[in-house]
């Protein structure tokens, strides 16, 4: 097998129950009852890209899109590293949503282009599950009651195609190094702190302001480990990018609207503080 069809092998694995999340498709004229189908978020896609390739072998990219002109659209394309070929691209897109729709644009076009790779491709062979809801909101919410019909529709599914679904949580417990027993009269030796990983950006400045649509957003002063400023908007709020929080894992995407070329922070990680000195 060759290392493409190796590593889309491991990609492909159907997704623990616990980890798929559902959301309503359809619903009845009396809005008791919808049809329930399940999807991976952005995040699982990312852990089991990392676990898979490794996060320094992959990355992702995004592309406003203009479609027909009703609405406009995201295109998402997932590159992975491979020896002696570099990053292969594949490329799949989505409309932006009608809540918070840039970003529901792209999480949705990821989730497209992860299906390229395979990544979750499995679920499109699920048959139709009507579910009890409830009305939360302006939303129809799935009844918790529901929830062991829809696993077991899911692992029934995969028995029928002789499949199993990987760990929950992810396959990172797989590729862990196996534990070895030390005898019980060996002294253990003391636990060092675990390692700090080294940061990519650290946060200079961050203000809130109101984007789009009454949308709102953060824009970010960011400071790479060679002293080197970038500017970046980020969806949403996020209280815990204060200035000097360190980052790894980030993922920046460059966007253009008309003349402007700005910068979108798609995906990071906080690193730990340092533990203080008792």
């Amino acid at each position: 097998m060759s290392e493409i069809n190796s590593i889309k092998s491991r990609l492909s694995l159907p997704f623990a129950p616990e980890d798929l999340e559902w959301r309503i498709q359809l619903t009845t004229k009396d809005k008791t009852k919808g049809l329930a189908v399940p999807y991976v978020t952005a995040r699982a896609i990312q852990d089991r890209l990392d676990d898979v390739v490794g996060p320094e072998n992959w990355h992702n990219e995004y592309k406003p899109w203009h479609g027909d002109g009703k609405k406009e659209a995201q295109i998402c394309g997932i590159s992975i590293y491979f020896e002696g070929r570099g990053f292969i691209t594949k490329w799949d897109g989505a409309e932006d949503t009608d809540i918070e729709p840039v970003k529901g644009g792209l999480s949705d076009s990821m989730k497209r282009a992860a299906v390229q790779w395979g990544i979750g491709r499995v679920l499109y062979k699920m048959d139709a599950v009507w579910v009890n809801i409830e009305q939360k909101g302006s939303s129809y919410m799935i009844v918790d009651s529901e929830r062991p019909k829809l696993t077991n529709a899911y692992l029934t599914m995969l028995k029928r195609l002789s499949l199993k679904p990987a760990p929950p949580g992810g396959l990172q417990p797989d590729l862990a190094p196996k534990q070895i027993a030390v005898p019980a009269d060996t002294q253990p030796a003391p636990v060092p702190f675990p390692t700090r990983p080294p940061f990519e950006y650290r946060v200079v400045s961050s203000q809130l302001q109101n984007g789009m649509r009454n949308q709102t957003n953060m824009r970010l002063i960011l400071e790479s480990r060679e002293g080197k400023k970038v500017h970046a908007f980020l969806l949403g709020e996020h209280p815990e990018l204060v200035p000097g929080t360190e980052l790894h894992h980030v993922q920046l995407t460059t966007q253009k609207q008309d003349t402007v070329v700005f910068h979108v922070m798609t995906a990071y990680e906080v690193i730990p503080s340092r533990p203080q000195a008792a």
